[in-house]
């Protein structure tokens, strides 16, 4: 049997479409045979892979990973693989273009997700941030703040698909984002 590095290097020289079977057979998370296997390192690589080559085949095996990856991690890991998944795709879409209704390209993937994230409002944030001290918000507001600030690195990669300007509340939270904790 191979060690995990071994593995995890062998795979990342298959052509994408031979990736994509090999995962068809697997829990992704779980070991593979009776071995440990990085799925964080082979999420990254395929990743950096996808970003490097412009390669949507790989950015599908990466997003398939993370996707994995998160739906079976506890909600703040969830949320960094979330990140990573979302940095991607706008990666992607800054170098490949929006594309509407295409799995990896759609700009309203990473709209949606950021609406189902930001839980609490503009108006809502706006009053916490009004406090002199921000000693003073519950720690799991100034959480969702922050995660509200990454998220909107995100978006903002965005503006020149004009996204943005399909939805306002985008625009507003963007102009909060230098506030933001």
């Amino acid at each position: 049997m191979e060690t995990t590095r071994d593995l995890l290097d062998a795979v990342l020289k298959w052509p994408a479409n031979d990736v994509e079977v090999w995962l068809d057979g697997l829990t992704i998370g779980e070991p593979v045979g009776s071995e440990h296997f990085n799925w964080e390192v082979f999420a990254f690589t395929a990743a950096a892979r996808a970003g490097e080559e412009r390669s949507l085949p790989w950015a599908h095996i990466a997003l398939r990973v993370y996707d994995g990856l998160a739906n079976r991690s506890p909600a703040r890991i969830a949320h960094s693989y979330r990140l990573s998944e979302m940095n991607l795709r706008a990666r992607l879409i800054g170098d490949l273009g929006a594309q509407e209704s295409a799995p990896v390209l759609d700009p309203e993937v990473i709209v949606a997700w950021f609406q189902h994230m930001a839980i609490i409002s503009v108006e809502e944030a706006v009053r916490l941030l009004s406090s002199k001290d921000l000693r003073t918000i519950p720690h799991d507001k100034l959480l969702k703040l922050r995660d509200i600030k990454n998220a909107l690195s995100i978006i903002s990669q965005l503006d020149e698909t004009h996204v943005v300007q399909k939805h306002p509340e985008l625009h507003r939270w963007l102009k909060l984002r230098s506030q933001l904790p």
